[in-house]
């Protein structure tokens, strides 16, 4: 396991195509939520990631380790939504109050917060077809009766299902499940995934 990050980190600093893919295909995902806390809007969050992916490969970024890769990821996230917002002529108080909920993140923080995001994606993706397709609907804020017609399957199946993939992720998150409240996270999902199932 350290090999593949030591690999991937020396894949970023060497700006190879497939390392790039695959932080796309690991972050992209988790940073437009956690942009999403503060802006309240998908294609200001998309657009910030994008950005932030693109300096990155324009301005060569190189990093020690994964920590630190980390760490600069959510903590540029987390300044440009700030800088976003005042741009936005958003209230002084309000911006103050969103940098003291989401401070920056230290290298020392090895687990954080907003890490679990990224966890829970990777917990999502790994659920059988229908399993998952029925979770990002509950995500996405529909009610069983409306997954169950808009599957063609029964109510129970539905609920079933459910219990599974909670039980799933519980399991592949283990004690960083309980980092953050789940029922949070996918609350504040439901912007994210509404029409966005094609993302899975």
């Amino acid at each position: 396991m350290n090999e593949e990050k030591s690999s991937f980190i020396k894949g970023i600093n060497e700006q190879h195509p497939a390392a790039y893919h695959q932080l796309y295909n690991e972050y992209y995902k988790a940073l437009v939520l956690y942009a999403i806390n503060f802006l309240s809007s998908q294609q200001a969050a998309e657009d910030i990631v994008q950005d932030l992916f693109a300096t990155m490969w324009e301005k060569k970024m190189r990093f020690l380790s994964l920590p630190s890769f980390r760490t600069y990821l959510y903590n540029s996230i987390r300044n440009a939504s700030l800088n976003y917002l005042k741009h936005q002529n958003v209230e002084s108080l309000y911006l103050e109050r969103l940098a003291s909920t989401y401070r920056e993140i230290t290298e020392e923080e090895d687990t954080n917060e907003e890490e679990v995001y990224r966890l829970l994606f990777r917990a999502i993706d790994k659920l059988p077809t229908r399993c998952r397709e029925i979770f990002l609907l509950h995500m996405d804020g529909k009610k069983n009766e409306e997954i169950a017609t808009a599957l063609g399957i029964s109510i129970e199946t539905v609920k079933t299902q459910k219990k599974r993939a909670i039980q799933s992720i519980k399991e592949q998150m283990g004690t960083c499940y309980f980092l953050l409240p789940l029922c949070d996270i996918l609350y504040s999902s439901q912007v994210f995934f509404r029409n966005q199932n094609n993302l899975f």
